[in-house]
């Protein structure tokens, strides 16, 4: 598998970025719906997350933690992966 088609679960990204389950989650519902669910089964769906899913909410956790709410901190991390591109 290349590290481009890497996915990670919610759990290994909440550990990797330092945030709860829940609170990934909630941004993941309001400002993050690009995010690939699949299908495990006939019941169970899943989110998976790329490499570039998981550098934006590293940064979206950092811009929180410096104090931005949270919708500037998703288009300041939007903006420092696009390169300034809006």
């Amino acid at each position: 598998m290349k590290q481009e088609d890497k996915t990670y679960s919610i759990g290994t990204v909440a550990s990797m970025v330092r945030i709860p389950k829940y609170l990934l989650r909630q941004w993941c519902d309001r400002y993050l719906p690009h995010i690939h669910w699949i299908r495990i089964g006939q019941l169970q769906v899943q989110r998976r997350f790329t490499g570039q899913d998981v550098e934006l909410i590293r940064r979206i956790r950092e811009y929180r933690r410096q104090g931005f709410t949270l919708d500037v901190a998703v288009k300041q991390a939007r903006q420092d992966l696009d390169g300034g591109k809006e």
